[in-house]
């Protein structure tokens, strides 16, 4: 897999906010969720744009995002009781990359069922 986006452009173009590190780690993740997101497309040179590489790096920066806050949502002391967030994590990249790809290109269900 050829990454769609660089270091230079998500801080030039997107005004990333993520370390280099930072950004070589997440943005893999982020481009295979694309991939699963798009079925493929992401992955065509024809979708190889600019709005594609945004969207790459709107996702990065969701699951660097994710990654920094806890999961613990709420916490009691007396008769300890802990509340964990919910798995939106997948629901939240989508979101984050239909800011830039719009209509048929994101895959969100299963079609003709």
């Amino acid at each position: 897999m050829t990454d769609l986006c660089d270091f230079a452009f998500y801080q030039e173009r997107y005004k990333g906010t993520l370390t280099e590190a930072d950004f070589i780690r997440f943005s893999r993740r982020a481009q295979a969720f694309l991939s699963f997101a798009t079925r493929g497309k992401s992955e065509q040179e024809l979708f190889q744009e600019e709005k594609t590489k945004l969207a790459l790096c709107a996702v990065t920066d969701e699951m660097a995002k994710e990654e920094r806050t806890s999961a613990i949502q709420s916490e009691k002391a007396g008769q300890y009781s802990v509340t964990y967030q919910s798995g939106g994590r997948q629901t939240d990249c989508y979101r984050a990359a239909s800011l830039y790809l719009e209509g048929e290109t994101l895959y969100r269900g299963c079609g003709q069922c």
